[in-house]
């Protein structure tokens, strides 16, 4: 469960996740064993690792445990068009305050450009919308920065939550008496430091509880590279036909993507696999194509609607 997340049991095959809905019965912990009802059913642990995000001092509260409250932080971002990436040799940034590192130009491993994030603090905890008001600040904002990305246009607009909580630091305790670690408060720069936490935690099992053993097979899930500084898979002699043009992602990837020890579970992780439908489309001239190939492999099938959302 804290392993290194490189790392899969031979044979484990997973499908996308549904988040479980932890109920307490009121006396969660009985004997030395954690009870939680789910929908998935009644699951009986040891051990407990908090680390459910933006949900942490939730998670927290049903064991009957404290001391932190999550409050999210929504970052709004801009993605500008390919052709943005000529003005953009370096990530530029202003001078960061105590609270944000501020609006960042940053060139992708793709090719696009980014602008952002905002750092808006809020209430609900799972509404990563974005709105036009702010986009257009971020536009502004980096036109400021850089005058030449005033003309460029924009492929994608997108927001991530952040679970900050009032504490200036990562919470991550381990309580041995109550067989508990908590990890939580863990904003952006959580991605970076996610293995390390996750070689921390492993470090607190076997330093409080018990050594974690050693997975006896471990499989490594392989990902084509998707950046531009290498070779891609369309330039590859007697490589597949292109399925996403505006991203050059081919066949191959696709079905590449969708079998595997951990194949992508929904439209959001066969993109992620692939960038395909990530391109200056959105998808409008791939997507029926990408749906086709990925019919029944899907845990959550794809359903394209009169607007062209996937469901």
């Amino acid at each position: 469960m804290v392993g290194s997340p490189r790392l899969l049991p031979a044979g484990t095959r997973q499908r996308g996740t549904d988040r479980a809905r932890c109920g307490g019965d009121g006396r969660p912990r009985r004997d030395g064993i954690w009870h939680l009802a789910t929908k998935r059913g009644d699951i009986a642990a040891r051990l407990v690792v908090n680390c459910a995000g933006n949900f942490g001092d939730r998670v927290e509260a049903l064991a009957g445990r404290g001391g932190f409250t999550i409050r999210p932080r929504k970052g709004q971002f801009v993605v500008l068009d390919k052709t943005a990436r000529r003005f953009m040799p370096t990530i530029v940034l202003p001078v960061p305050t105590a609270r944000t590192k501020g609006i960042v130009l940053c060139p992708t491993a793709f090719g696009n450009v980014l602008v952002g994030p905002t750092a808006e603090d809020q209430d609900d905890r799972e509404d990563a919308s974005v709105d036009e008001a702010t986009l257009k600040t971020l536009i502004a904002e980096g036109t400021r920065m850089v005058p030449a990305l005033g003309d460029e246009p924009v492929t994608a607009l997108y927001a991530g939550l952040r679970p900050a909580s009032e504490r200036s630091d990562y919470i991550i305790d381990a309580d041995r008496g109550a067989g508990w670690i908590t990890v939580a408060g863990i904003r952006s720069t959580g991605l970076t430091a996610a293995l390390g936490i996750g070689e921390h935690v492993a470090d607190l099992v076997g330093e409080h509880f018990r050594p974690l053993s050693p997975i006896a097979e471990p499989v490594v899930p392989r990902v084509a590279n998707l950046a531009e500084h290498a070779p891609r898979d369309h330039e590859r002699p007697g490589r597949g036909a292109i399925v996403c043009l505006c991203e050059s992602v081919t066949r191959d990837e696709i079905e590449a993507a969708l079998a595997g020890p951990l194949p992508a579970g929904d439209l959001g992780g066969l993109k992620r696999r692939t960038r395909a439908t990530m391109g200056r489309c959105q998808g409008f001239n791939c997507l029926a194509a990408v749906t086709t190939l990925a019919e029944g492999r899907l845990a959550r099938p794809l359903a394209v609607t009169r607007l062209g959302h996937d469901g």
